[in-house]
């Protein structure tokens, strides 16, 4: 079990720093499209995520939505660092022994809504951007993985939330009979 923990320990450390990269990422990239107002580099950026309709859907006058997306995108990444790291420090507390505690319920309750509130957001946000910005219907349908994982991991924890605060019921009624 302590070994199991330990690798999703680690999983968890590793996910708060590649978060962190992608925050800093996001913020840079909506310092460039400011500083630099190009709409080339606002075309190379977003190539990635989405597929224009037409070849020219880009001009000056939408790097605004480029960079609202980048700043949007960098807060949300900070909302699910906030969230994975209450999950983290539930999931220490159980490996140095601690299963069940008073607030633990409500830790694992607050980590899986972020969960689930960061999976629809996140979703909302690329659609909304991709059809503003590239006219890209294609994405209402490549963001499902994405959001249904997440949104399945935020309902699992919210389950694991309900099982620790029935645990906590039984080990207090446990210590009341001993």
């Amino acid at each position: 079990m302590k070994h199991h923990l330990n690798i999703i320990i680690l999983a968890l450390r590793a996910a708060i720093t590649f978060a962190t990269g992608m925050v800093l990422y996001y913020f840079g990239t909506a310092y460039r499209l400011i500083t630099q107002n190009d709409p080339a580099l606002l075309k190379g950026i977003f190539a990635n995520y989405f597929t224009p309709l037409y070849h020219n859907t880009i001009d000056g006058n939408r790097i605004w939505l480029g960079t609202a997306f980048c700043i949007a995108y960098g807060l949300l990444l900070i909302y699910i660092i906030i969230g994975i790291t209450c999950f983290y420090r539930c999931l220490l507390r159980i490996e140095k022994g601690k299963m069940f505690y008073h607030t633990q319920g409500n830790q694992f309750r607050r980590a899986g809504s972020t969960f689930i509130i960061f999976a629809k957001v996140k979703y909302v946000l690329f659609v909304a951007t991709g059809t503003l910005l590239y006219f890209d219907v294609k994405i209402f349908f490549t963001e499902i993985p994405a959001f249904l994982a997440l949104y399945l991991i935020g309902k699992l924890i919210l389950v694991m939330s309900h099982m620790a605060e029935k645990g906590e019921f039984i080990k207090e009624e446990n210590e009341l009979t001993i």
